[in-house]
């Protein structure tokens, strides 16, 4: 091993604190000290929030990356609203059925809690994207984050942020928030002490967070069939037939849910058994995106 790959992985090591990542970079070549192991590489932080393959480095979503853009955001919101309304208002967290989603979500509620945030973490089950903004706005939140790749392989996760608003962030929040994460890059002791790392890595039991799912789906569905369900008695007699598959996402119980409170006859929509179920590694489809040639030939 050369001198600048001892060096690199030294430095990724005094700062990674997931067993899993740091047995990885461990075994890296040069080459891969080289391209995930140097700083200047790291992860760009935009509108988007992040969104990256998973595995150890810089450029990688990881534990490490996660908290750091999580401790830059915890920073922006205190020098933004105070640290008495993040303290009452807080923040919304969700996450899909992805690989190391509810470990990145618990890393994420780890560090508000180690500021003093209240903290509405959907952890009963995964959930759809839409319900963390929606909560957003409902309560009057400073901001959410939902951890979710969307649509993209399996091998990739994402870091979504929705500001007050409950509106994804825009220019030039996203540069504020971004010069905060680089302000931020070494792990707060008091998230790390919230951690169970000698074990599952997510927070310790004895954590008191809010849990919303069960007043969410309801005030959610409810709002939504309030605002756009416009046809109910239409709908009630219709003869067309669906088919929908959740590509091994998380919509199942939203989905079906919705159509119920629309008032679709029983049996109007035929749901695809085979993907219906959140599944992190896609295993009937490489690209679970209804856009991509053949995502959609088992539904069809």
């Amino acid at each position: 091993m050369t001198e600048e790959s001892s060096s690199a992985i030294k430095n990724w090591l005094s700062l990674d604190f997931d067993e899993a990542t740091r047995s990885e970079a461990s075994s890296f070549s040069p080459q891969e000290c080289a391209d995930r192991l140097d700083p200047h590489k790291r992860l760009t932080f935009g509108t988007a929030g992040l969104r990256a393959k998973m595995g150890a480095g810089f450029d990688r979503m990881n534990c490490l990356t996660v908290m750091q853009a999580t401790q830059g955001l915890c920073v922006y919101l205190l020098d933004t609203y105070g640290e008495k309304a993040l303290r009452e208002q807080g923040v919304v967290i969700g996450y899909d059925g992805r690989h190391n989603s509810r470990k990145f979500a618990h890393v994420t509620a780890a560090v508000f809690i180690s500021k003093d945030t209240k903290v509405y973490l959907f952890d009963k089950s995964t959930t759809c994207t839409p319900f963390t903004p929606y909560l957003v706005k409902r309560n009057d939140c400073l901001c959410g984050v939902q951890v979710t790749a969307s649509h993209n392989p399996k091998e990739d996760n994402g870091y979504k942020v929705y500001g007050r608003n409950g509106a994804q962030i825009a220019p030039p929040t996203d540069e504020e928030i971004s010069g905060r994460i680089a302000d931020n890059l070494k792990p707060w002791k008091e998230s790390l002490d919230l951690l169970d790392l000698d074990g599952t890595g997510l927070l310790k039991s004895n954590l008191c967070v809010c849990e919303p799912y069960d007043d969410v789906f309801d005030s959610y569905m409810n709002r939504i069939t309030a605002e756009l369900c416009r046809f109910p008695d239409k709908n009630a007699h219709c003869q067309l037939r669906f088919v929908y598959t959740a590509m091994h996402g998380v919509g199942l119980p939203f989905t079906t849910g919705l159509i119920s409170k629309f008032g679709f006859p029983q049996g109007t929509v035929d749901v695809l058994q085979s993907q219906a179920l959140p599944d992190p590694e896609f295993p009937t489809v490489k690209f679970p995106n209804p856009e991509e040639k053949g995502a959609l030939d088992l539904a069809l």
